[in-house]
């Protein structure tokens, strides 16, 4: 780790030096007075170089810190180039967001503000800038953003340079699936900017990709695209309950439980639409109807585990961590209020997993999965994804369910996962979220800082032994 931390203070010297380093930044790196590059962001400038006392503190010149728009007075970290003679500030996040309302500069993100908040002020305590924008915010000739920064509490807007990499937020399918977005994203790409959760994951997508890896071919429920009646007879003849989703469904949505009777079959949704039909072919037309045209999956039914008639499912949050590595970041267990969903925007509940595991069944055999068994597969399935499909991702929401006979099964997994306050997992008997940023939120910041060029060391174990025999 060669970098160090610093806060930038803006001066009209009156000598031709343009910058000023503390003398301990300059001996570290075997530093003389010289003639350097300076950068942030996508800017850089030429800069004569001299040393100072002050000890973090760097001074540089107002026309140099307006030119690559380096913001003043704020923790950040700088890193000496030996090989480019060059000083790189950062580091540099960039938010992409669909939206943000001025008017509420508390939280111009509606559900999304808390999370950001959270990346924002551990940006702030470890050093380094965090900015939202949107697509539109983009100056692509100019080199630079003009985007929110938050400040004191607030969120204001801030020219800024193109960042060192972008955290896709986009909440639209649509307008990611453009032809504009699809040459933003181009553009990103050729400025090398690293541009990371790339694209919401349609599930057939993920399914076709995954089938392709021997590894994750156990944990796959059987799958079929719905185009005529011959896919739901095949279907619901092999697997007796069936579920469609949409395709490029989220939050269980759209879900229909399909049914084969002894004298006919059944439709029902988490509404408590309840029909039943007398032939495949009433079915399949009823069926036509409600999808109204959007590509449907039919996926195989799995006996899961649940209580009282409600599923459970387990939601993985696999996130790169500091390294660049996957990691599993959070595991919890939820409980579907029918047995059709288990979301929690749907009215599902949420638990530890050492509790679902206890509490749910039934159980078919001996042979049960510890929350452990669900870490190591989501994080196999998350690398697995990674090397068969295109982009750039960091995050995964990977839902697993657990059936009777204690096989582990993959449901869904999702590139956007939720970042709303009552998807953060609360301990039992809390009536509020927790007040320090969670775990994912600095994670995230980790990741983006390692991408940036300023990766965080690891922990020392030992002082963090220390510290829990103190508590």
């Amino acid at each position: 780790m060669s970098y160090l931390p610093t806060v930038v203070q803006a001066i009209e010297p009156k000598s031709e030096v343009d910058l000023y380093l503390p003398q301990a930044h300059m001996r570290k790196w075997n530093l003389q007075p010289s003639t350097l590059t300076v950068q942030f962001g996508n800017k850089t400038v030429r800069a004569r170089v001299s040393r100072m006392e002050r000890k973090s503190r760097i001074w540089i010149r107002t026309s140099m810190a307006q030119s690559l728009h380096l913001p003043t007075g704020v923790p950040l970290l700088v890193d000496y180039q030996a090989n480019q003679q060059s000083l790189v500030f950062g580091p540099y996040m960039g938010i992409l967001v669909s939206a943000y309302n001025l008017q509420y500069p508390l939280a111009p993100f509606g559900p999304l503000s808390h999370f950001f908040n959270e990346v924002a002020d551990s940006c702030r305590k470890r050093g380094g800038v965090i900015c939202a924008f949107r697509p539109q915010d983009v100056n692509w000739d100019a080199g630079i953003v003009r985007g929110l920064v938050r400040k004191g509490g607030s969120w204001r807007q801030q020219v800024l340079p193109l960042p060192q990499c972008i955290y896709n937020r986009l909440v639209s399918r649509q307008r990611e699936r453009s032809e504009a977005m699809s040459a933003w994203i181009q553009r990103c790409k050729e400025a090398n900017i690293p541009f990371f959760n790339e694209r919401f994951l349609n599930k057939w997508h993920v399914h076709t990709a995954l089938e392709k890896q021997e590894a994750a071919v156990p944990h796959l429920p059987g799958m079929l695209r719905y185009e005529n009646q011959d896919d739901l007879q095949e279907m619901i003849t092999r697997y007796h309950t069936v579920y469609a989703k949409p395709a490029n469904g989220s939050m269980g949505r759209g879900i229909i439980r399909l049914r084969r009777k002894q004298n006919g079959y059944q439709a029902a949704s988490p509404g408590g639409l309840n029909k039943h039909f007398s032939s495949i072919s009433g079915l399949h037309k009823y069926l036509s109807k409600r999808t109204k045209g959007k590509p449907y999956l039919l996926q195989q039914g799995l006996p899961l585990i649940g209580v009282q008639n409600r599923p459970a499912d387990f939601r993985v949050l696999v996130q790169k961590d500091r390294k660049g590595e996957w990691s599993i970041t959070s595991l919890v267990a939820r409980l579907g209020q029918n047995r059709i969903v288990s979301n929690v925007s749907r009215g599902g509940s949420m638990m530890s997993p050492a509790h679902a595991l206890r509490l749910c069944g039934p159980w078919a055999c001996s042979q049960r999965p510890t929350p452990q068994t669900l870490k190591h597969v989501a994080l196999k399935l998350s690398r697995l994804l990674e090397e068969a499909l295109p982009g750039h991702y960091a995050e995964f929401g990977v839902d697993l369910g657990v059936d009777v006979r204690g096989q582990v099964w993959l449901l869904e997994v999702n590139s956007k996962p939720s970042k709303t306050v009552n998807s953060i997992p609360i301990p039992e008997g809390a009536e509020a979220p927790p007040r320090r940023a969670r775990p994912s939120a600095v994670r995230m910041f980790e990741y983006a800082s390692y991408i940036s060029g300023f990766p965080r060391p690891s922990p020392n174990r030992k002082t963090a032994r220390k510290k829990t025999r103190r508590r």
